[in-house]
């Protein structure tokens, strides 16, 4: 990856919507309970399960409202895995 490669990455433009930002809210917020609670069983087990639906569904809303960018980034961290090899 070269200096034009990185300045671009910098540059890249995320198309955030209101669902993406109140998703990201609540996961913040369900992953604090899951860090600083103490919870049953039962409670973890469902609140592990939400988070994971949030965070499927973010990721699905940010690859349809920035499909290059994802695809950018996507190629960038895979190039820099073929370097760390």
């Amino acid at each position: 990856m070269d200096e034009n490669d990185i300045k671009n990455l910098k540059d890249l433009q995320f198309t955030i919507t209101e669902n993406m930002k109140d998703t990201s809210i609540e996961m913040l917020t369900i992953r604090q309970m899951l860090d600083e609670c103490e919870l049953s069983k039962k409670d973890r087990k469902l609140l592990e399960k939400h988070f994971e639906k949030l965070k499927q569904q973010f990721a699905k809303e940010l690859q349809e409202q920035n499909p290059v960018q994802v695809m950018f980034i996507r190629n960038y961290l895979s190039s820099k895995k073929e370097i760390d090899k």
